[in-house]
């Protein structure tokens, strides 16, 4: 027997003696648990979730999703009979130690992505163009390709590491909050 700080007496353990506990014979109940999926499989998912989540935007409803902690991030603008703008931040919206590399400059450019063609906003709007890279995708929209390109770039250019690493966030135009929890990802401010 062993006493405790508060006096109490108690059967010595394993631990006490500073070994290990010994594992117990039967099965633990952690045995039949759940288990994280692999990291590629984690963006697989995602890349199917955010698929469907653009396939349910409504004209002029928004999705933008940011690696926590950045200003790097993919946003997307459902346009209705016009199609989708998809867009992915340029060094125009980047504080200067997160600017884009020219590896990064590449990279855009052979996913796809429209280099840019604008200044920002407050340079005066243009309807064609963008100062952020950018898509602009007539319907059918394929959203599948979108998702693919969103999350390739992601992971290749913007350094995302796992779905983990992200969070969204989804309105109206009028400003009304969208919930899409299906992304598996926190929900940021809007």
């Amino acid at each position: 027997m062993i006493e405790n700080a508060s006096g109490r007496k108690r059967k010595a353990r394993a631990e006490d003696a500073g070994h290990a506990a010994i594992p117990q014979t039967r099965t633990p109940a952690l045995g039949a648990a759940p288990r994280q999926p692999s990291t590629e499989d984690a963006w697989k998912r995602f890349a199917y979730e955010l698929c469907e989540s653009l396939g349910g935007l409504e004209e002029d409803e928004f999705l933008n999703i940011t690696i926590k902690g950045t200003s790097r991030y993919v946003q997307f603008a459902a346009q209705g009979a016009f199609g989708m703008r998809a867009e992915a931040t340029s060094d125009f919206y980047l504080p200067e130690d997160e600017h884009l590399d020219e590896a990064d400059y590449r990279r855009l450019l052979e996913l796809g992505w429209h280099a840019p063609t604008n200044l920002p906003d407050e340079f005066g709007h243009k309807a064609d163009g963008s100062p952020n890279y950018f898509l602009d995708l007539a319907k059918p929209v394929p959203l599948d390709d979108v998702a693919i390109t969103a999350v390739n770039t992601l992971i290749g250019v913007f350094g995302a590491e796992h779905p983990g690493d992200l969070e969204y966030s989804a309105f109206s135009k009028s400003g009304q909050s969208i919930r899409f929890p299906n992304l598996g990802i926190r929900r940021g401010a809007t």
